[in-house]
């Protein structure tokens, strides 16, 4: 009989995953580059794992305990929106305010976007 991983544990794993993968990335990118893309690696990793982190929290603390339907779906948009807009607002902030690399950010961001979708469809696959 296959065991899975409950759904905070998956989370819990993948945030983990992805947070090794964004400082990986970073050391790569400082030794490849410098000092100045790797710090911009790190943003970039942290513009994606910051708003998951409030994803999670948002989805899995806050749950109800008599839990219908229509009150997970409420959850899960609104992570969601948390998760969006904290996005754009963290990606602003760095492009507008901040002396960044644009590759390193960038490639870190996606690296650790592809881990997600890595992890989730991996790890756990039981549909």
């Amino acid at each position: 009989m296959k065991q899975y991983l409950s759904d905070k544990q998956l989370a819990l794993v993948s945030l983990c995953c992805q947070l090794l993968l964004i400082v990986a990335v970073a050391t790569l990118f400082f030794y490849l580059q410098g000092e100045a893309a790797a710090r911009s690696a790190l943003l970039g990793g942290g513009i994606y794992w910051v708003p998951q982190c409030l994803f999670s929290v948002r989805v899995f603390a806050f749950t109800a305990k008599q839990a219908t339907p229509s009150s997970v779906m409420a959850d899960f948009y609104s992570g969601a929106g948390i998760k969006f807009g904290s996005t754009i607002l963290l990606f602003t902030i760095a492009l507008k305010f901040m002396d960044v690399l644009h590759a390193p950010l960038f490639a870190a961001y996606i690296t650790a976007l592809l881990m997600q979708w890595i992890v989730s469809f991996t790890l756990n696959n039981r549909y």
